[in-house]
């Protein structure tokens, strides 16, 4: 389900923060669960687990970062840490208190951030599909550069969807993915991925005292289930499960399997 399709069934509201943020919001006052979407991705890929998420009687919010999505206005930085920021603005202007924080991709390593910095915020962290570090930081910053001298038009973007997908989902194309992410800025684009590639929370993640369930995709060429075991290793309560049918972006791909951990796990917020 899109964030189109949601809305127009009166499931998930819309808004924007004082400093320009978009959100999607089940509203209600059941526990928040905060999702974050991936590099030049939007809240749309969330949108289908806020029906879920509401219908198990929570708040569901996904936000579209700064630089991204129908957020692609906003100021940076976009690092990872300046991104992490803005969503704790987010966090106080709608006044949330503790809420589940689940990631996915980039929005895995926002989340880590997120927790390093405001961890008296969070109940609960899922961190899907990605990782405390980058395999190969040389090519993340080749990359970036590279970026920054191309034309931000459909060819560009269609390259960076490429991984998005083991094998695109029911209802979805690679089309709605490129026009998605042709919605970034590529100044925001260029940063967060010089800043993803350099970003590495090997050292602190263990002062993150969390529950903390870590989910990789068995198919994901990217963030392997090794990468979701160094996660595991790092945090102090931390849990992981492979989707062995999933690539990278197991919300969209394999949602049923997803739902199933994640669902339970975020049952437990109060």
């Amino acid at each position: 389900m899109t964030a189109r399709d949601a809305a127009d069934q009166g499931r998930i509201g819309q808004g924007y923060s004082d400093t320009g943020l978009f959100y999607l919001d089940t509203a209600g006052t059941g526990p928040p669960v905060v999702f974050v979407h991936g590099f030049c991705q939007s809240s749309d890929y969330w949108a289908g687990f806020l029906t879920r998420i509401s219908d198990a009687g929570m708040r569901g919010i996904a936000v579209d970062l700064p630089g991204f999505g129908r957020s692609a206005g906003c100021a940076g930085p976009f690092t990872m840490e300046g991104l992490a920021s803005s969503l704790a603005q987010l966090f106080s202007e709608m006044g949330l208190g503790e809420a589940a924080l689940v990631g996915s991709s980039m929005g895995g390593v926002v989340a880590q951030q997120f927790a390093l910095a405001h961890g008296e915020r969070l109940q609960r962290l899922a961190l899907i599909a990605t990782g405390p570090r980058s395999l190969a930081p040389d090519r993340a910053l080749a990359q970036a550069e590279a970026l920054s001298q191309s034309v931000w038009d459909q060819a560009t973007v269609a390259r960076l969807v490429t991984g998005f997908f083991h094998s695109v989902p029911p209802g979805w194309s690679l089309a709605r993915s490129e026009s998605i992410a042709l919605l970034a800025s590529r100044e925001a684009a260029v940063e967060a991925l010089r800043s993803n590639g350099l970003s590495d929370t090997r050292n602190r993640l263990p002062g993150v005292t969390l529950p903390t369930l870590v989910i990789q995709g068995g198919l994901d060429p990217g963030r392997t289930p090794e990468i979701g075991r160094e996660l595991v290793e790092l945090l102090s309560d931390a849990r992981l499960v492979v989707l062995p049918e999933s690539g990278h972006t197991p919300q969209m791909e394999q949602p049923d399997a997803l739902w199933a951990e994640l669902g339970p796990f975020l049952r437990s917020v109060t």
